[in-house]
Order: C-alpha cells, then structure tokens, then sequence
C-alpha cells in the first residue's frame, strides 16, 4: 500500500469505530484504522455479513454487540486494522481470520497503556525484539506464502 500523499485517520481507543471511520472518509481521509483489536478476543469471533447494514461484523458469540464492523463498499480497500498481540501464533490466526476484509494489518508497538504493556503488547514489545521479529516474520512468511 503507497502512503504517499494520502491523508490517513490513525487508531484511537474507543473512538476509531465504524460510524467514526466513516465520518473521517467523508472529511477527506484516505486511509482509516480501527482501534485496537485485542488478538486472543478476535480470534474468538465469527464472522458474519450484515445484507441489512452492508457490513462484515466479528462478533465474540454470546456478545450482543460486533467486536468489529466493516462498511463492506466505503472501506474497501480504505480499513487497517491495528491488532493488539504478544504472540506470534496468535497474531498470525488473528491476521488470518480478517485478512480478506481489510487492507492491511497494523501490529500495535506503541501504546503505553498498563493494559497493553502488562500484556506483553503494545510499546512493551520495544523491549523485545525477538518477539517483534517472530511476530512479524511468522506474519511476513505465512501470507507472502500464499
């Protein structure tokens, strides 16, 4: 994905949601992202199509609401999703799970959040490069693969 000159809405806790995103597109921005996605709470999710909404919805079942919702026509090609992870296997099962609904994926190393870095995610992954390395490479490889 080129970057250059585009006008990008980058991820922001509790606000990067589906009416939020669609409101930074019409204002002009290129690219959106979605606010974190915690990997082991999206892996846990089934996908469903909304005909009613014209959305894509991964909903954690027994939840009564989508943990994600993509508007299937103004963010195709438009959405990053930022994924919350400290582990290569399940950042990789993550990735899978949405890779065919987005345009890219963002592997989240900046939050300095307690939340994230007591997880091991977030900026705590600064400190650890091989991990950084592992998640990427295990990423890189398996969808370059195929």
């Amino acid at each position: 994905m080129d970057y250059s000159n585009r006008i990008l809405c980058g991820p922001m806790v509790r606000i990067s949601s589906l009416p939020f995103r669609l409101l930074a597109l019409e204002y002009g921005a290129d690219i959106v992202f979605s606010e974190e996605l915690i990997d082991y709470r999206l892996i846990q999710c089934v996908r469903i199509e909304n005909d009613l909404l014209n959305t894509i919805e991964f909903v954690v079942p027994g939840s009564d609401r989508p943990m994600l919702q993509i508007d299937k026509n103004r963010e195709k090609n438009r959405l990053i999703i930022q994924l919350g992870t400290s582990d290569a296997q399940r950042a990789l099962n993550a990735a899978r799970l949405i890779e065919n609904d987005v345009a890219g994926i963002d592997i989240n190393m900046g939050c300095p959040k307690k939340f994230s870095i007591q997880g091991g995610m977030g900026s705590a992954l600064l400190n650890q490069p091989d991990k950084v390395k592992q998640v990427l490479m295990n990423c890189l490889v398996k969808f370059r693969g195929s």
